[in-house]
């Protein structure tokens, strides 16, 4: 808000866009990913803003537009996209456990 007062202040109370996004310029992915979703912040705020909604918004944003997900999350994708499951183990392959010794 602070930064939008400032634009207004210096273009005479026009806003011209400053080209900055949420995602990058005030929140970085490693923050992004790093929420556990846990509800806290939900449940924490004092205006009734559903923050975790915005984070997903963000991560699908990031997975599905800029392929841009961390390694171990692409790999789970890769396998449940050739496996059906998010093991690396092909789907007749799955119980060959119970038969070994």
């Amino acid at each position: 808000m602070e930064e939008v007062g400032k634009i207004l202040d210096t273009n005479k109370g026009e806003f011209k866009d400053d080209g900055k996004q949420l995602l990058d310029d005030y929140i970085s992915s490693e923050e992004l990913w790093a929420c556990t979703s846990c509800n806290a912040c939900v449940e924490a705020c004092p205006v009734s803003i559903d923050p975790l909604s915005i984070i997903m918004d963000m991560r699908q944003y990031l997975v599905m537009e800029q392929s841009a997900a961390p390694s171990d999350l692409n790999n789970m994708m890769g396998n449940i996209e050739n496996n059906g499951a998010p093991w690396p183990f092909n789907q007749m392959d799955r119980l060959n456990w119970s038969t070994e010794s």
